[in-house]
């Protein structure tokens, strides 16, 4: 048992065989020594000091106390046949001596033992310690890798397409006052494609009859020289989309254009391409279809945003036209991205006496991207529609609860009390702007035929 306690604490294990031959050896070598520099006195008795105390010392020490004690055995074993030999000097057998090497291989080994035992307790927590280490450091190198790989997606992953279009909303108010709204906010606008398509080099450039202008309205980063020709310009030109290298690529053209990358079209709903964004340079990790996807969906809302600066797409009242105009936007977008957009049918009890106060809440809490639009015929005022972009049908409760917990607060009663009821369209790519209008008002009950919202 102890040996096999040596061998797992030793670095190097030794046989059985070879340790119990060893400590043989040591107790043979030393009386062979001692005959050998004075025959009368083989085991060092009269000697000043007894050498002899260190044939069981060593393999005590060495391989504990079993061969410490068998070791001090065999010694006075050879001693006491020394003695009925007559090999030994004096008159008495050395007794004191005897027992000596007894109790001092017996410590030794004993000792020995003890340390091995903290040494193979503390192997053992080494060995726990480096196999948590082990697990650590690949559990941490996996963890950098992800981080990293996180790192990268976010820096060549787009923003929250609510969140860009929100921002760009605010940072292209006022182009109603500009006589030349795209060249007023060309720098504002690159800003927004670098700030949220991680744009690094690329030029804005206003669109004349399907022709790029000759100097760009504004640059980011060093600009190299672009070929009006160019296959990606041309492509985004008559398209009327974005056209990016990556499609190019994927569809094996050999003719992929000189040094652009992609080609943003400011395209508004009714197709007219009011300006073009030619990038050259941008993350190669950016140039992604979430990323394309969203410098798509921002030309086309900067093309309508610049549309309605010049009075275009306006239909018989403000609120009626801002409202058919973002819904030709959202199921353009429908259409083309695959983005979720619905239509909140809201209907009130036309002859509740709170109904101006239920129809000023729910404006009140129109969210930064939907457009609202409330029907003015006579006998229809009590009916809402409420476009919400970017929304499928799924994500509407949120909406409704909050919307019960706004009408119970201010009316003391939600939609079953007060007589309220949605009902909930999502956009089919199918359909055309006349046609969901058309369900719309079929839904609320009504005769579309008898006016339009003016």
């Amino acid at each position: 048992m102890t040996q096999d306690r040596v061998k797992a604490g030793s670095p190097t294990p030794v046989s059985p065989f070879l340790a119990w031959t060893e400590t043989v050896a040591f107790c043979l070598l030393f009386p062979a020594l001692g005959w050998w520099l004075d025959p009368d006195d083989p085991f060092f008795i009269a000697a000043a000091f007894p050498w002899i105390v260190l044939a069981p010392l060593l393999p005590a020490l060495r391989y504990g106390f079993t061969h410490g004690f068998v070791g001090a055995l065999i010694l006075i074993g050879l001693m006491a046949l020394g003695w009925e030999e007559g090999l030994l000097p004096g008159n008495r057998f050395p007794a004191q001596l005897g027992i000596g090497l007894l109790v001092l291989g017996m410590i030794a080994g004993e000792f020995a033992d003890t340390y091995q035992r903290r040494i193979d307790q503390q192997r053992v927590i080494n060995d726990y310690q480096r196999t948590r280490l082990d697990e650590f450091t690949r559990n941490y190198h996996l963890l950098k890798v992800s981080h990293d790989r996180l790192e990268q997606r976010l820096a060549a992953g787009t923003h929250s397409l609510r969140g860009a279009l929100l921002d760009l909303r605010r940072r292209l108010t006022g182009l109603e006052t500009s006589a030349n709204p795209l060249e007023t906010a060309s720098q504002r606008i690159i800003g927004i494609f670098a700030s949220f398509g991680w744009i690094q080099v690329a030029g804005l450039y206003e669109v004349h009859r399907m022709h790029i202008g000759a100097r760009p309205l504004a640059t980011l980063g060093e600009l190299h020289a672009v070929d009006p020709f160019d296959p990606l310009i041309r492509h985004a030109l008559t398209k009327g989309e974005l056209a990016s290298i990556r499609e190019e690529l994927l569809a094996g053209n050999e003719d992929q254009g000189k040094n652009l990358l992609a080609a943003v079209p400011l395209v508004d709903v009714n197709e007219h391409v009011w300006g073009l964004l030619v990038v050259q340079e941008m993350p190669f990790i950016a140039l992604h279809e979430e990323n394309l996807r969203l410098l798509a969906v921002m030309g086309g809302h900067i093309g309508d945003i610049l549309a309605a600066s010049r009075g275009l797409g306006e239909e018989t009242s403000l609120e009626a036209g801002t409202f058919l105009h973002h819904l030709a936007r959202a199921l353009r977008d429908h259409r083309k991205y695959g983005i979720p957009a619905l239509v909140l049918v809201i209907e009130f009890p036309q002859e509740h006496p709170e109904l101006d106060t239920m129809i000023e809440l729910f404006l009140s809490q129109v969210r930064g991207l939907d457009h609202p639009w409330r029907l003015r015929e006579p006998g229809h005022e009590h009916v809402l529609f409420l476009l919400m972009p970017l929304t499928a049908e799924h994500e509407l409760e949120p909406y409704r609860q909050r919307m019960e917990r706004q009408l119970k607060e201010a009316l003391g009663g939600g939609f079953e009390t007060l007589g309220i009821q949605l009902h909930v369209h999502p956009l089919n790519r199918k359909e055309r702007v006349d046609d969901i209008l058309d369900r719309l008002y079929e839904t609320a009950g009504l005769d579309r035929r008898s006016g339009t919202g003016s």
